[in-house]
C-alpha cells in the first residue's frame, strides 16, 4: 500500500492516461458465447465473476483487434494486495492510533478490515467456478498477502488458499525444538493463530458520523477491536473470554475453520497452482517501517504477535502447504539454490519459471527494500527513508538481464511480475535523495523494453486499476512519466510492453484480474485482462464507504499532497475510488508478436 509516494512527472502521467483513454476503442467483448457447460479451455473466458464493464481494445502498441479465431497461449490469474489483517492487534502492533496524526498517510484502519479473510475466500470461490469452465495454469500473488507483517496473518493467507486452517507453521517447528511440551503453547503456538478463531468486532455503521471522521473513526475502531479481543466476541455477538485474542494472535475466522470438501464447509481451496511475490507489507512493519523486527518482537511478546524477522521467515512459511495443487514453496522453490544456501537473508525472494509448456518465461522480481544502510551506524534502522517504496539492487538486475537474454535466445515470450510498478520506485519517493538506489526504474524499463519478446510487467501496490503502455519510438521508451533511451537487442523491432496494475482486495473496489494471452496469427498478439469481483455485499459497502479520498478531502493540505501520491489526484477526480477508467478495467491490449 502506498504511503507518501511522490511522482515527479504527474502531469505527464495524467496527460498520457487521458490520451490513452481517448485512443481506446470501446466495444463489447467480441468473444462468441459457447452454449452448454463443461470446459472451454481454448475459448476466451466469459465468467460470472467478471466485472460487467464493456471490453476496451487498446492500440497504443499495435493496431488491430483480437481475432475471433485467435489461439489462446496462456491463461492465469493475478491476486494482489489482499492484506489479511489482524485487526484486533492494530492498537499495538499496527500503531493505528497514529492515523489521525498522519492524514497524508493511508490509514491501516479500515471499516472493512474484519472481513479480509472472508472476501479472499469468496474470491477463491468465484475463481474456482471460472476455472472449472476455463482452466487457468496458475495464479500469482503480486505482494502484500499480509497487512501488518505478522506471522499469523501470513499463515491465515496460506491456509485460506489451501482451504484449511491451523496448519503447523515453519516458525513453530523451529521454535518448539528442544522446548518442554508445556512451554510450546506460550512460547511458540500463540504467535501463529493456531487454536483460536479471529474475534469479531461490531460492524461499523458508515452512516454514523463518528465513523466518517478520521479521528473519531480511529478511536471507535480501536475500542471496538480491543473490546472484541478482550471479550472473545464471536460473529453472532456472543462473548467468551476464553476466546480472547489480546495475548495471542487470532487465526482464521470461525466461519472458515473447516477443511475444504468437508460437509457444510464453506472454506474453498484454490483449484490451481499459485505463486507469490514479496510486497512491502510482507517485509516492512506495517508496510512502511523498515525497522529491526527482532527488537520489536521482544517488545510485543506479551501481545502474542510476531513480525516476520527477515525474508527467510516469510519464504519458509510457503513451504508449509499442500502438495497439490502446490507447488510447495509457491514459487520460492525456483530461486537459485546457491542463493537459497548462502548467508544473505535478502536475496531469495526473486525467481523465474516457465509457463505454457515453455512458450513463456515468467520473471518474478523482489522489489522490497529492507537491507542495512551502511551509512547508518549499528543495526537499529534498516533503510529508514524508503518508506513503502520499491527498488531492486544491482545483483538482482544482473540476474534479470541474464534471464531476459536466455529467454530471448529460447524465443520465449516474457512477462515480468513484482509488487511495485515503476512509478512507485524509491527515486520517486518522499526521501529519494536519502535512499541508496542501485538501479532506477528507468534503467529497468529500458532493459525490459530492449527485448521485443517482453510483452508485460504486471504489478500491484497502488490499489488502483491502471494500465499504461511503455512505448518505444525512434529509440526512446516512455510511459508519459519516464523517458529513457532503449538499445534494442532484437531480434526484430522493439515497440514496448504493457504495464498492468490491478486494484487490491482490501480496498474498494476489491477486485483482482484474470489474464489471457492470444496469438492472432497475423503478427499481433492480445493480452485480454478482465477484472474479477467478489459477491459479499456487506464488506463491499464498507470498503466503498472507507475510500481513502474521503479522508484526504478532510484535510486541504493532504489533498494537495495527494496530487503527487501514486496518482491519487486522478482518483479523487473520479470521486475517490480506485476503479480506474474503462481503459484500465476489462481490456484487450494489442502487442506485436516478436519475430
Amino acid at each position: 500500500m502506498p504511503k507518501n509516494i511522490r511522482l515527479k512527472n504527474f502531469r505527464g502521467t495524467a496527460v498520457a492516461a487521458v490520451l490513452s483513454a481517448l485512443a481506446a476503442c470501446h466495444s463489447s467483448d467480441p468473444s462468441p458465447a459457447t452454449p452448454g457447460g463443461g470446459s472451454r479451455s481454448n475459448a476466451p473466458a466469459r465468467c460470472s465473476n467478471f466485472a460487467p464493464d464493456d471490453f476496451v481494445t487498446r492500440n497504443d502498441l499495435a493496431p488491430g483487434n483480437r481475432r475471433s479465431d485467435a489461439q489462446l497461449m496462456l491463461r492465469f490469474l493475478q491476486f494482489t494486495d489482499d492484506h489479511i489483517i489482524d485487526d484486533e492487534g492494530q492498537a499495538i502492533n499496527g500503531a493505528g492510533f497514529l492515523d489521525p496524526l498522519l492524514p497524508t498517510f493511508e490509514s491501516a484502519m479500515r471499516l472493512q478490515q474484519e472481513y479480509s479473510d472472508e472476501v479472499l475466500n469468496d474470491m477463491i470461490r468465484g475463481v474456482n467456478d471460472c476455472h472449472a469452465q476455463y482452466p487457468a495454469e496458475f495464479m500469482i500473488v503480486t505482494g502484500d498477502s499480509a497487512d501488518l507483517t505478522t506471522l499469523a496473518e501470513t499463515r491465515r493467507f496460506i491456509d485460506n488458499l489451501d482451504g484449511t486452517y491451523d496448519r503447523l507453521s515453519a516458525f513453530e517447528k523451529r521454535c518448539s525444538q528442544g522446548l518442554p511440551e508445556g512451554l510450546v503453547a506460550a512460547t511458540c503456538t500463540r504467535f501463529t493463530g493456531r487454536g483460536v478463531a479471529d474475534t469479531q468486532s461490531v460492524d461499523p455503521n458508515p452512516d454514523d458520523p463518528t465513523y466518517q471522521l478520521l479521528a473519531t473513526r480511529t478511536v471507535r475502531q480501536i475500542l471496538d477491536a480491543t473490546t472484541a479481543s478482550l471479550t472473545g466476541r464471536a460473529a453472532d455477538g456472543s462473548v467468551d473470554p476464553v476466546r480472547q485474542t489480546t495475548t495471542r494472535a487470532p487465526g482464521m475466522p470461525e466461519a472458515l475453520r473447516c477443511h475444504a470438501g468437508d460437509p457444510g464447509c464453506i472454506n474453498d481451496k484454490l483449484a490451481m497452482p499459485w505463486m507469490v511475490a514479496f510486497g512491502n507489507h510482507d517485509g516492512y512493519v506495517r508496510g512502511t517501517l523498515a525497522l529491526p523486527q527482532d527488537v520489536l518482537n521482544a517488545a510485543l511478546f506479551v501481545a502474542g504477535r510476531r513480525y516476520l524477522a527477515n525474508q527467510h521467515e516469510f519464504i519458509d512459511e510457503f513451504f508449509e502447504t499442500d502438495a497439490l495443487p502446490g507447488p510447495v514453496g509457491h514459487g520460492f522453490q525456483h530461486a537459485d539454490m546457491a542463493r537459497r544456501l548462502d548467508d544473505d537473508l535478502r536475496n531469495d525472494g526473486y525467481y523465474a519459471f516457465d509457463a505454457a509448456g515453455g512458450r513463456f518465461r515468467m520473471i518474478v522480481m523482489n522489489t522490497i527494500i529492507d537491507g542495512h544502510d551502511s551509512r547508518i551506524p549499528g543495526n537499529l534502522l534498516l533503510n529508514p527513508f524508503a518508506l513503502s517504496d520499491g527498488s531492486i539492487d544491482a545483483a538482482q538486475f544482473a540476474w534479470i538481464q541474464a534471464e531476459l537474454a536466455t529467454a530471448t535466445a529460447r524465443r520465449q515470450l516474457v512477462m515480468v511480475f513484482s509488487h511495485h510498478p515503476d512509478l512507485t520506485f524509491a527515486e520517486f519517493g518522499m526521501f529519494a535523495p536519502l535512499v541508496p538506489i542501485e538501479v532506477t526504474a528507468a534503467q529497468l524499463d529500458a532493459e525490459l523494453a530492449s527485448h521485443p519478446n517482453v510483452i508485460a510487467w504486471v504489478a500491484g501496490h497502488t490499489h488502483v486499476h491502471r494500465i499504461r503502455p511503455f512505448k518505444v519510438e525512434n529509440g526512446i521508451g516512455s510511459n508519459g512519466s519516464i523517458e529513457v533511451p532503449v538499445d534494442c537487442k532484437g531480434p526484430g523491432a522493439c515497440t514496448g510492453f504493457w504495464q498492468i496494475e490491478s486494484a487490491s482486495l482490501i480496498d474498494f473496489p476489491q477486485e483482482q484480474r484474470l489474464i489471457e494471452v492470444f496469438d492472432n496469427g497475423n503478427g499481433s498478439g492480445t493480452i485480454r485482462a478482465p477484472v474479477l469481483t467478489h459477491r459479499l455485499e456487506g464488506p463491499r459497502r464498507l470498503a466503498e464507504s472507507d475510500d481513502r479520498c474521503a479522508f484526504y478531502l478532510t484535510d486541504p493540505a493532504a489533498v494537495a499532497a495527494a496530487i503527487t501520491e501514486a496518482n491519487l489526484g486522478a482518483l479523487c477526480a473520479q470521486g475517490g475510488v480506485r476503479v480506474g477508467t474503462a481503459a484500465d478495467r476489462n481490456v484487450d491490449l494489442m502487442f506485436n508478436m516478436p519475430d
